[in-house]
C-alpha cells in the first residue's frame, strides 16, 4: 500500500441551521462497499452471518440508545424480524429497509421525548418525595416495558443533574454550606439549563449536516465497522473535512478542537500538535471543558454551550491569552494558561527541562506521535526529541526521563525514529498482516544521539506507538521501563476512502463522496515474538496507581483482537542486562515508606470496590448533601495527592530557552505552570530517584 501516514480521526459536532429532517435518502449502498472493504482489506474479517448480524443489531441499539432511555422492550420486540437477516441478500435490501425502519421510530421516540422532557421541566423538581436512582455498574439497565415506565426513569434522571447542578461551585460560594431555600432558588435557572442541553442533544441529531439519516446511517457503519475491532472504524466527509482544517499549521489558534463527550458535556477532542494546548502538557483528550476566563473579563461557564459553540467561544474570541478550566478523567478541576499563536512548520513542539537534585536528569514529556498529514519528508516529533536532548546534553545531564503517560500514539514511522535516538541499527519490531505474511521493522539509522542512562514512564493510557516504543527500548536493555501496565493497542490502521483508489494519500485527500474508512491491517509483535495486545506492557518497576485496577485498556472491548505470538528467529544485539532486581527493592523501599503512595494503594482498592458495587442514591437535597461532603473529600485527597511538591530536586527550564520565555509575559505564565506541575508530580519524583539509583549502580 502506498498510504504510508495513519490519520489521527477527530469528530467534530456542527449543528445545521436550516436543514430539514429527512432531507437526503439513506445512503443503503455504502453498507456492501464497506462490508466489501472489511472482507477485503481486515487483518481479521468476518463473515457477517446471523450471529455476527445479532451482534451487529444489538451493538447499534446501544449507539443509538446507550442509557436504554428512549426505546421500550415492544418498540426492540418490532425490530427483532432484522436481528439475524442484516446481510442476508447481497446487495443489502434487509440492511436498507431496517435503516429506514429505525430512522423513522428513532425519529418518533426522539420527538416524543422532546415533549416528555419539555412537560417534567416545566414544573419545579419535588425533592422531598422519597425518590431514588441506581447505579449498577455491573450489568446495564434492562429496557423498560412502557412508555410510562420511561418518563418515571427519565425524571429521576433529570431530578440527578439537577441536584448535580444545584450542588456544582460557583465563583466563591460553596452550594454544600447554603440552606435548602438558598439551593431552591436556583432550581429553575436549572431546569432552564437541562432544557438547553437536551435541546443542544436533539439538534445536533435532527439538524444534522448531511441529513438526519445519514446521522443514523452513519452510527450504523461505524458500529459494523467496530464489530472488527475497536480501532477500525468510519469516518464521514464532514468529519473528514473538519479533520483536514484542524491540521493547519499556519493558522493563529490556541491548538485545540472540541467536541461532545458521552454525557453531553463539551470535551477536548483534538490537540494540535506543537500547539499552545499541547504544549502545556497539561490538557489531554477527553478532558471536559468547565469555563473560560479572557484578561479583565469574568468567567464564562461553558455547560450551558455545544461543542461547536464551545469552539467558537474559544477560538473566535478576539483574544489572544486565555485561562481554561477542565475537570479531568480522574475529577480534578485544573486552570490552564494558554496563549494563541502561529503555528508554524519549524516550530519545536517538545520541550525539556532539567531536573537539578542531587544529579542533573533531563525530562521530557511527550503527549502524542505526531508528523506531518501532507509531506511525508517532513520531520516529525522524533527530530525534536532530538534537538531537546542535544539541547539538555549541554546541561550536562547525567540521565534522561522520556515521559509516555497518557500518550494515546500517533505516527508508527516516527515511533520507530525516536527509538532509533537511542540504539544503533537493528530490528524493533514484527508486523503480520491478514496473509500470515511476517515483516521486520528496523533503525535503519547507524549510531545514537544519546547513549547514557534512561527511564521511560507509563501508564495505563500509554497506547500504540508509546508501547512499540516502550517495548523496543526494553528488549534492548536500553532504558528502564517505570509506571503502570500499559494500554495494550498493538495493531495498526490505514485509512481507506470507499469509493476512490486507495493506494495514494493523493486520491485520500480528493475523496468527496462516500467518506473513509480507518481499516486494522496488521498485529504487531515485539522482537521477541510476543504481542502486548490486550495485555499491555508490564513496568520493569511497577508504581502505585489510583487507576491501576481499573478496566479500561484494549482488554475491556468487547471486540479487541486477541493476543497471540509469531515464531520467528530475529537476531540483534541487546545492552547488558539493567539492574531491574536491586533498582526495583530500592524503590518498593521508598514507596512503602511514603504516605502519599499507601494512600494511593488503598483508594485504589476503595475504588475497585465501588466500581463492583450497585449504589442506590436518595434525589433529596439533604442526602445529596452528604454524597457531594463525601465526594469533596475524596477530592480534596486525590488533589493533595497529586500535588506533593517534590524535595530532591528544583525543575529548571534549559538556559537556552530562558531569554525567549522571558520576552514573553504569558509564555512566561505558562512554563512557570509547567514547571509547577512537573515539580509537583509524585511520580517523575520516584523516576528520578530510580533513575539516581541506575547512575550509582553503573558507577559502581
Amino acid at each position: 500500500m502506498g498510504v504510508k501516514k495513519a490519520f489521527l480521526l477527530y469528530f467534530p459536532i456542527i449543528f445545521g441551521l436550516s436543514i430539514s429532517v429527512c432531507s437526503q435518502d439513506i445512503p443503503c449502498d455504502r453498507t456492501i462497499i464497506l462490508t466489501d472493504l472489511l472482507y477485503k482489506y481486515h487483518y481479521n474479517p468476518i463473515e457477517t452471518d446471523q450471529i455476527h448480524s445479532g451482534e451487529i443489531f444489538d451493538s447499534f441499539i446501544s449507539r443509538l440508545d446507550p442509557y436504554n432511555s428512549i426505546f421500550t422492550s415492544g418498540d426492540i420486540h418490532a425490530l427483532e424480524s432484522y436481528r439475524t437477516q442484516l446481510f442476508s441478500h447481497m446487495h443489502g435490501e434487509q440492511a436498507c429497509m431496517f435503516l429506514k425502519t429505525i430512522s423513522e421510530l428513532y425519529l418518533k421516540k426522539l420527538l416524543q421525548e422532546d415533549t416528555m422532557i419539555s412537560a417534567i421541566l416545566e414544573k419545579p423538581f419535588d425533592f422531598t418525595i422519597n425518590d431514588s436512582i441506581t447505579f449498577d455498574r455491573t450489568r446495564k439497565t434492562a429496557f423498560a416495558v412502557s412508555d410510562q415506565e420511561l418518563e418515571k426513569r427519565r425524571v429521576r434522571r433529570l431530578k440527578y443533574k439537577a441536584l448535580n447542578m444545584l450542588f456544582t461551585p460557583v465563583g466563591e460560594e460553596d452550594p454544600i454550606k447554603m440552606e435548602n431555600k438558598q439551593l431552591l432558588l436556583k432550581e429553575p435557572e436549572v431546569r432552564k439549563k437541562l432544557g438547553i442541553q437536551w435541546k443542544r442533544f436533539l439538534q445536533r441529531i435532527i439538524k444534522y449536516p448531511s441529513g438526519y439519516e445519514s446521522f443514523v446511517a452513519e452510527q450504523f457503519f461505524n458500529t459494523i465497522a467496530n464489530r472488527y475491532d475497536p480501532h477500525t472504524q468510519y469516518l464521514s466527509l464532514a468529519g473528514k473535512e473538519q479533520f483536514l482544517t484542524s491540521l493547519s499549521k499556519e493558522a493563529k489558534s490556541f491548538g485545540l478542537s472540541c467536541n461532545e463527550g458521552k454525557n453531553g458535556d463539551s470535551e477536548i477532542g483534538y490537540l494540535n500538535p506543537g500547539g499552545p494546548a499541547w504544549k502545556s502538557n497539561q490538557l489531554h483528550q477527553g478532558d471536559v471543558l468547565v469555563q473560560v476566563k479572557w484578561p479583565g473579563g469574568e468567567a464564562l461557564d461553558l455547560s450551558y454551550y455545544s461543542a461547536a459553540e464551545v469552539d467558537q467561544i474559544i477560538n473566535n474570541s478576539g483574544h489572544d491569552n486565555i485561562w481554561l478550566t477542565v475537570k479531568k478523567a480522574n475529577g480534578v478541576i485544573t486552570t490552564v494558561p494558554l496563549t494563541r499563536q502561529v503555528m508554524g512548520v519549524d516550530e519545536n513542539n517538545i520541550a525539556g527541562y532539567i531536573l537539578n537534585g542531587e544529579k542533573k536528569i533531563g525530562y521530557i514529556s511527550l503527549p502524542g506521535f505526531y508528523t506531518s498529514r501532507y509531506d511525508e519528508d517532513e520531520l516529525g516529533c522524533a527530530n525534536d526529541v532530538a534537538k531537546e536532548i542535544l539541547k539538555l546534553q549541554k546541561e550536562n545531564i547525567e540521565g534522561l526521563i522520556i515521559d509516555l503517560r497518557y500518550n494515546g500514539g500517533g505516527s508508527l514511522y516516527e515511533a520507530i525514529g525516536l527509538t532509533g535516538i537511542f540504539i544503533d541499527q537493528g530490528p524493533l519490531f514484527m508486523a503480520k498482516d491478514k496473509y500470515q505474511k511476517i515483516s521486520l521493522m528496523k533503525d535503519q539509522n547507524r549510531g545514537t544521539i544519546y547513549d547514557r542512562p534512561l527511564l521511560i514512564m507509563v501508564n495505563g493510557f500509554s497506547a500504540s506507538a508509546s508501547e512499540l516504543v516502550t517495548a523496543g527500548l526494553r528488549d534492548y536493555n536500553r532504558a528502564l521501563v517505570v509506571g503502570s501496565n500499559t494500554f495494550g493497542k498493538a495493531t495498526a490502521q490505514i485509512t481507506f476512502p470507499l469509493d476512490a483508489d486507495p493506494t495514494s494519500m493523493n486520491n485520500l485527500l480528493k475523496n468527496k463522496n462516500n467518506g473513509y474508512l480507518n481499516i486494522t491491517v496488521k498485529q504487531l509483535y515485539r522482537i521477541s515474538g510476543n504481542t502486548y495486545q490486550k495485555t499491555g506492557i508490564t513496568p520493569d518497576i511497577m508504581l502505585p496507581d489510583l487507576y491501576s485496577s481499573l478496566s479500561y485498556g484494549e482488554g475491556s472491548e468487547s471486540y479487541a483482537m486477541p493476543p497471540d505470538k509469531v515464531e520467528k528467529k530475529v537476531y540483534y544485539s541487546p545492552f547488558p542486562p539493567l539492574p531491574i532486581a536491586e533498582l526495583e527493592m530500592l524503590s518498593r523501599k521508598r514507596t512503602e515508606q511514603e504516605q502519599i503512595f499507601t494512600k494511593i494503594n488503598e483508594l485504589s482498592d476503595s475504588l475497585q470496590t465501588a466500581m463492583a458495587t450497585t449504589e442506590v442514591l436518595k434525589l433529596s437535597l439533604d442526602a445529596f448533601r452528604e454524597y457531594e461532603k463525601k465526594d469533596q473529600r475524596l477530592q480534596g485527597t486525590l488533589a493533595r495527592l497529586q500535588t506533593a511538591s517534590a524535595f530532591k530536586y528544583n525543575v529548571l527550564a534549559a538556559h537556552y530557552d530562558e531569554a525567549l520565555i522571558k520576552s514573553d509575559n504569558f509564555r512566561k505564565e505558562m512554563v512557570t505552570a509547567l514547571i509547577k506541575k512537573t515539580q509537583e508530580d509524585i511520580y517523575i519524583e520516584e523516576a528520578y530517584s530510580i533513575l539516581n539509583d541506575l547512575i550509582n549502580s553503573i558507577k559502581k
